[in-house]
């Protein structure tokens, strides 16, 4: 498995959020993770990504630990699990720095990246300018795969939701990382454009991304994934491809989740 999550637990206070999560996931594959509000699916995708941290459990990225609660996550740890694995996250609300263009949101993480490098490694300034030379090729390269190279000059408030979205997007992928998350990404679209990044995440999918989606959009779930987890109450109530999942009866729970997106 390139992607192993091993009983990863967390807690709010007296509030258990996670209670023991499994699940893998291999190169290239689209894991789409489904339940309803409060079952901790955010919870989750954000542990992993370092957002929030895990109580209990651990996380191998291509054969790596990147991340074990049992070692109190000292700050040689968090340096090393940085280092060894890069994940990429995609808000549901976009989280667009307002003042920069949609170009310099790209290229921010990356730019502040590589002076760190030259800092530490003390590069001489030509280096430096170099280096800001590709990441702003790259920026301009990915704007243009999320259909945007026309707006690289404009402003978030001068986008629409569906472009801040994709720029979001671009800017994930500017530090080229290993798995990608979405945290529902078109939950604050409205739905005339929800197409637009959906189209952009399997055009990702066919270029065998690893990606792991909360979302609430059940057929796109269905046609993206390669693998389905149905979260409840802070569990793994059912897991599988997206036909079992969706043809499974016996879970009740999992039942009533499909019934209420599937009313007339």
């Amino acid at each position: 498995m390139f992607l192993e999550v091993k009983h990863l637990t967390k807690s709010f206070g007296d509030t258990h959020v996670l209670k023991g999560i499994d699940f893998g996931l291999e190169k290239g594959q689209v894991l789409s993770i489904i339940g309803s509000s409060g079952s901790g699916k955010t919870t989750l995708l954000r542990c992993i990504n370092a957002l929030e941290t895990a109580d209990g459990g651990e996380i191998f990225v291509g054969g790596n630990k990147i991340f074990d609660a049992a070692e109190h996550f000292s700050a040689q740890n968090k340096k090393k699990s940085r280092n060894i694995v890069n994940f990429g996250f995609v808000f549901q609300s976009f989280n667009l720095f307002p003042q920069y263009t949609a170009l310099e949101n790209v290229t921010l993480a990356p730019a502040l990246k590589a002076r760190e490098i030259c800092k530490r490694d003390r590069l001489p300034k030509a280096e430096y300018k170099r280096m800001l030379s590709e990441i702003e090729q790259k920026a301009i390269d990915l704007l243009g795969k999320v259909g945007l190279a026309e707006k690289r000059d404009a402003y978030p408030c001068q986008l629409s939701g569906g472009q801040q979205q994709r720029v979001s997007i671009a800017r994930a992928l500017a530090l080229s990382p290993d798995v990608l998350c979405f945290d529902e990404p078109t939950s604050a679209l409205d739905p005339e454009i929800t197409g637009e990044v959906l189209k952009i995440i399997k055009e990702l999918a066919a270029e065998d991304m690893t990606m792991i989606i909360v979302t609430h959009e059940m057929a796109f779930a269905k046609d993206v994934s390669d693998k389905i987890i149905f979260m409840d109450g802070g569990v793994i109530s059912a897991e599988g491809t997206p036909d079992a999942l969706f043809s499974q009866t016996e879970n009740r729970r999992l039942h009533a989740f499909l019934s209420s997106f599937y009313r007339t």
